[in-house]
């Protein structure tokens, strides 16, 4: 998505990405949200985070919601780093602290080392924990993990700070784990801060949503994007980087992970495949789905293209819009496609699609059917998908 302000983002996009050079070695470049020193995109929030911390308002429960890859969790940690980094000690001119004027922690700074390790006392994380047996993340945070919150706070500080619980991919708490989180909010300690990131806040108990600050965080630009691949994935060819920023929609972790997946190579394939509608090569169709359900990765990326595949064409169709080429000559595909179904086709395919892989992963069915079920449905959304 362009912005009115291309210009002056891509400056600060530049700066901002000299800084982060500085600050990593060559082969630092494989950060997680917990180790990256630096975000972009944020700063109007992360503006008004630290106004309200020099104000001393920052309120005890703080809800970061936003798309998937956006830096939501990076956002998290970059706070905790900070908070759990002041002191009472400092006093500048006139006896009076000195007000710090940005969230940055130097990857230097102790606080920033212990909370990279897992070693901080003061901060607890809690998530979807990964099951063994089955090879993958479990399903939902229990309520036996969002317990564990409890005796945490109930200690003294051990550092005389701050105590920072943060709940990563908190749409995945269930009804009980939810129940449990809603205890603690209810009597907060003072001093402490509650940070729940996640892509559907909807999801959450309305009353846990009136006693957080549900603070919403807008997709990537264009031009943020493409300083971060520059940065994570350099060398990157010019026709695949385009692919990407179009096809990841504002999230540079969708991009990475398209990139790594070999994203741009499989969303040929299934473009191929798309070109046979209305009337679906049943037999390519078949052969592709064994192709692409083979990996877990191949099945992950392919499943993101074909949902957003619909999404896009669905929201071009309600706003009275074109589609914009991913790859040359596609936008041409879908306008053909699209004067084939009837209004909200695609909407519909997307509704039906969505349920479908939600059921594939929810009850770890069989990923080839799943995907053979998602091309019927392109045809006619009101293919069961499973029943094939």
């Amino acid at each position: 998505m362009a912005s009115l302000f291309a210009e002056e983002e891509d400056e600060f996009a530049d700066k901002a990405m000299a800084e982060i050079e500085e600050d990593l070695p060559p082969e630092a470049v494989e950060l997680t949200p917990r180790s990256n020193p630096d975000l972009l995109g944020h700063e109007k929030v992360e503006e008004a985070l630290l106004a309200d911390f020099n104000a001393g308002r920052l309120p005890h429960a703080i809800v970061l919601s936003g798309p998937a890859g956006i830096g939501k969790a990076t956002l998290a940690y970059r706070l905790a780093k900070f908070l759990l980094s002041q002191s009472d000690e400092g006093a500048g001119l006139f006896g009076e602290p000195e007000k710090p004027t940005t969230l940055r922690l130097s990857p230097e700074n102790p606080v920033f080392h212990r909370v990279v390790s897992g070693g901080h006392a003061d901060l607890v994380t809690v998530e979807r924990e990964f099951d063994e047996k089955e090879n993958r993340l479990k399903q939902d945070i229990s309520a036996e993990s969002a317990r564990k919150i409890t005796p945490f706070l109930r200690k003294t500080a051990a550092e005389g700070g701050w105590r920072i619980v943060l709940v990563d991919g908190a749409e995945y708490l269930n009804r009980a784990s939810q129940n449990a989180l809603l205890k603690i909010l209810e009597e907060p300690p003072e001093k402490t801060l509650l940070m729940l990131t996640t892509s559907q806040p909807g999801a959450f108990l309305p009353t846990i949503r009136s006693r957080c600050r549900m603070i919403p965080m807008e997709a990537l630009s264009d031009s943020v994007v493409s300083s971060l691949l520059d940065k994570f994935a350099p060398g990157i060819s010019p026709e695949e980087k385009s692919a990407l920023i179009r096809l990841c929609e504002g999230s540079i972790g969708t991009a990475l992970q398209l990139h790594r997946d070999k994203g741009v190579a499989l969303y040929k394939d299934l473009l191929g495949l798309l070109n046979t509608l209305p009337s679906l090569d049943v037999a390519k169709a078949h052969d592709l789905a064994d192709k692409l359900s083979r990996t877990e990765a191949t099945y992950e990326a392919s499943r993101a293209i074909l949902t957003t595949w619909c999404q896009r064409a669905a929201r071009a169709e309600a706003r009275g819009q074109q589609l914009l080429d991913i790859m040359p000559g596609d936008a041409a595909i879908f306008a053909k496609i699209s004067a084939s179904f009837p209004p909200r086709h695609f909407l519909s395919t997307w509704e039906k699609m969505t349920q479908l892989f939600s059921q594939t992963e929810n009850y770890i069915l069989d990923k080839r059917q799943a995907l053979l079920g998602a091309f019927l449905m392109l045809q006619n959304p009101g293919h069961t998908g499973l029943n094939i």
